[in-house]
C-alpha cells in the first residue's frame, strides 16, 4: 500500500502531466494560423502526441480517398504510413516498433474513438475533421511503460481539438478558394469550358468522388447533364444523352423547392432516381444536389456523389457547396447570354452577308435591262419625233417613262454604291476641283423638278471658287441624294437653300482631332423636319421616317447612308440640325485645298 508522501507524489505527477497537455493544446490552438495545410497540422499533432504520451515511436497514417476515376469505392477505409515520429527519451531512442496491424487501425477508424490495443503498448488517435478521419496516429510504448487513462484522456483532448482546427482550416481554405474560383469562373466566357471547370471544383471543395451538373430543359418538364466530373468520356458522352425527370430525382425536388438535398444513403430513399446511376461504372451511395439559381431563376442543380473518405457528407459540406453553386450559376447564366449573343451575332453577319451578295446579284442583273430600256427610249424619241404632233400624248408618255427609268436607275446606282462601300471596294479618284460647279450641275438636273413643285432654290456661295479635294463624281451623288430629299420633303412653295464656305476645323464638338480646313456645304428645307427621336436612324440603311411621307414620296431609305458614307470615304463628316414643323438643315465638309 502506497504512502501518503507517494500517493501525493503520484497525483502531483498525473496533475503535471494534464497541465502540460493542456498547455501544449493551448499553444496549438493560438499558433494553429501557422498550419496554413492539413498536412501541417497534422504532422504538428504527431510530434505533440509523442510528447505528450512520452511515446516511444509513433506513425502517422494518412487516409487516402478513393480516386476519382476509379470504378468503385471500397467500404472500409484505407490508410498508407506517411511519417515516423521517434520520442526523445535516450533508453528509447534504439526501439524498434512496426506499426499496428492494418485491420486494427481500420477498426479504430470506422469508431472514431481513441483506442489502447491489447498489452496497451499501442494507443490509436483518430485525426478527424467532424466525423470525417483524416488520419490515424499510432504511437508506441514498450511494455514495461504502458499508456495509461491519462494518455488516452489527453489524446482525446488533443483529437477534438485537432477536429476544431481542421474544420476551421477547412472553411478558411474553402471560402479562400472560392473567392479565388469566383474570378477564375467570371473570366471565363467560353460555356463549355466553365461547366468542366465548375464540376471539377465542386468534387474538390466537397471532396467527392464524382460531381455533375443538370440543366433545365426550355419548355420541358426534365433535366439535362451539362457536365460531369469523375467519369470515364464515353460515360460523360452517355450522360449528356440522359434526361432526368423533375418529378421523383433528387435533382428534380432541389429544382422544385430551391433547397439543397443531403442524402448519404440513396437506397433508403424512394426519390433517389436509380435510373442514371445504374448505367454508369461510379454507383451512387450518397449525395449532395444544391439548386443553381442565377437573378432568383432556377436553371438547373449541381450535384456531387459518395464522399471519397466514404463518410457522410455534413452541414458544412451543404454550406460551402450552396456557396460555391450561387456563383457557378450567375457565371453560366453569364456564358449562356454571351453565348447566345454571339449565334445571334453569327447569325445576323451570316444574313448580312447573304443580304449584300442578294444586292450585288440584283443590282448587276437590274442594270443591263435599265441600259436596255434606257437605250430604246432614245432610240423612240428620235424615230418618233415626227410622230409626236399628231399624238401629244405620245410626248408625255415618254417624258414618263424616261423619268420612271431615271428613277430606278438611280436606286440601282445607289444600291450598287453602298455595296461597294461596305466592300471596301470603292476607290476615290481624288483631285482638286470647284465645288461650286459640282452644284450647279447638280441643280441644273433637278430644275424640272424643282420647277413642277413650285419650289425656289438659293445659291449664292460666299466666294468662287471653292475647291476641295475630291472625287467628283461622288460628290455629285453626295448632293443629288440630299438635293432630291430637299425636294421630295418640302411641300409645294417652299423654299430650298444651299450655302457653301470654308471652315478651319470641324465645328460639332471641341474634342475633334479632325482638323481643316474644309469646306462646308449645307443643304436646307423647309420641310416637315425629323423627330428628335429618329435621328439616330435616318443614317443607317433602309430606315425610313415618317412612313406615310414616305408612302407618298418612295424611296428605299439608301440615300443619308449612301451620302455619309461617301462623305466620311472623303475624310469628312455629314450631320444634321432638324426641328419639328420648320425643316432641316444638312451639313458635309469635305477637305479643302491645302487642308488634310
Amino acid at each position: 500500500m502506497l504512502s501518503f508522501a507517494d500517493r501525493h507524489k503520484a497525483q502531483n505527477k498525473v496533475l503535471k502531466r494534464q497541465i502540460n497537455a493542456q498547455q501544449a493544446l493551448l499553444r496549438l490552438s493560438v499558433h494553429a494560423a501557422r498550419y496554413t495545410r492539413k498536412m501541417l497540422l497534422l504532422r504538428e499533432a504527431g510530434c505533440m502526441a509523442v510528447n505528450l504520451t512520452d511515446a516511444a515511436v509513433g506513425y502517422l497514417h494518412l487516409r487516402t480517398g478513393a480516386d476519382p476515376a476509379s470504378k468503385l469505392m471500397g467500404e472500409t477505409p484505407h490508410y498508407r504510413e506517411a511519417f515516423r515520429f521517434d520520442g526523445k527519451r535516450a533508453d528509447q531512442s534504439s526501439v524498434t516498433m512496426e506499426s499496428a496491424p492494418l485491420e486494427m487501425i481500420e477498426a479504430v477508424s470506422k469508431r472514431r474513438e481513441v483506442a489502447l490495443l491489447p498489452g496497451n503498448t499501442h494507443l490509436l488517435v483518430p485525426l478527424r475533421r467532424h466525423h470525417k478521419v483524416m488520419a490515424m496516429l499510432d504511437l508506441y510504448r514498450p511494455a514495461k511503460h504502458p499508456f495509461d487513462a491519462i494518455d488516452v484522456q489527453n489524446m482525446t483532448d488533443l483529437a477534438l481539438l485537432l477536429d476544431s482546427l481542421l474544420k476551421n482550416q477547412h472553411m478558411i481554405a474553402a471560402h479562400s478558394a472560392l473567392t479565388d474560383l469566383a474570378q477564375d469562373l467570371s473570366a471565363e466566357l467560353d460555356l463549355s469550358v466553365l461547366m468542366d471547370k465548375i464540376v471539377r471544383a465542386a468534387s474538390d471543395i466537397a471532396t467527392s468522388q464524382a460531381s455533375s451538373i443538370l440543366l433545365l430543359q426550355p419548355g420541358e418538364d426534365n433535366l439535362r447533364f451539362a457536365a460531369a466530373y469523375g467519369l470515364s468520356d464515353a460515360e460523360r458522352e452517355t450522360l449528356r444523352r440522359w434526361v432526368v425527370p423533375i418529378q421523383g430525382s433528387g435533382a428534380g425536388l432541389v429544382v422544385t423547392n430551391r433547397q439543397p438535398l443531403v442524402n448519404n444513403n440513396v437506397m433508403r430513399n424512394s426519390r433517389f432516381y436509380s435510373g442514371v446511376s445504374d448505367n454508369l461504372s461510379v454507383k451512387t451511395r450518397s449525395l449532395i444536389a444544391v439548386p443553381l439559381i442565377a437573378q432568383d431563376e432556377v436553371i438547373g442543380a449541381l450535384e456531387v456523389v459518395n464522399q471519397r473518405y466514404d463518410d457522410e457528407f455534413d452541414s458544412d459540406d451543404v454550406t460551402i457547396l450552396s456557396l460555391f453553386a450561387t456563383q457557378a450559376a450567375i457565371a453560366i447564366q453569364n456564358a449562356r447570354l454571351l453565348a447566345d449573343k454571339q449565334a445571334s451575332l453569327i447569325e445576323l453577319n451570316r444574313l448580312e452577308q447573304r443580304k449584300s451578295q442578294f444586292i450585288a446579284l440584283v443590282s448587276h442583273e437590274l442594270r443591263t435591262p435599265l441600259n436596255l430600256v434606257s437605250g430604246y427610249q432614245v432610240v423612240l424619241r428620235e424615230n418618233l419625233k415626227d410622230a409626236f404632233s399628231t399624238y401629244p400624248d405620245a410626248l408625255d408618255s415618254l417624258d414618263q417613262l424616261e423619268k420612271a427609268t431615271g428613277r430606278l436607275t438611280s436606286l440601282v446606282t445607289n444600291i450598287t454604291s453602298m455595296y461597294n462601300l461596305e466592300t471596301g471596294r470603292t476607290q476615290l479618284m481624288l483631285e482638286e476641283r470647284d465645288l461650286v460647279e459640282i452644284v450647279e450641275k447638280v441643280l441644273s438636273e433637278h430644275r424640272q423638278w424643282i420647277q413642277t413643285k413650285g419650289l425656289v432654290i438659293s445659291f449664292a456661295p460666299v466666294t468662287r471658287p471653292l475647291c476641295a479635294i475630291c472625287d467628283a463624281l461622288e460628290v455629285t451623288r453626295i448632293l443629288d441624294n440630299l438635293l432630291s430629299n430637299a425636294i421630295k420633303f418640302t411641300p409645294e412653295g417652299g423654299k430650298i437653300t444651299i450655302s457653301m464656305m470654308p471652315v478651319e476645323a470641324r465645328v460639332r464638338g471641341a474634342e475633334s482631332t479632325v482638323k481643316g480646313p474644309f469646306i462646308q456645304v449645307a443643304v436646307t428645307d423647309t420641310g416637315p423636319g425629323i423627330d428628335h427621336l429618329q435621328l439616330e436612324s435616318i443614317f443607317q440603311r433602309f430606315a425610313q421616317v415618317d412612313n406615310h411621307l414616305n408612302r407618298l414620296q418612295g424611296g428605299m431609305g439608301l440615300g443619308l447612308p449612301l451620302a455619309k458614307a461617301l462623305v466620311e470615304k472623303h475624310g469628312g463628316e455629314l450631320w444634321v440640325y432638324t426641328a419639328r414643323g420648320r425643316g432641316s438643315t444638312f451639313y458635309f465638309t469635305l477637305p479643302a485645298v491645302g487642308g488634310i
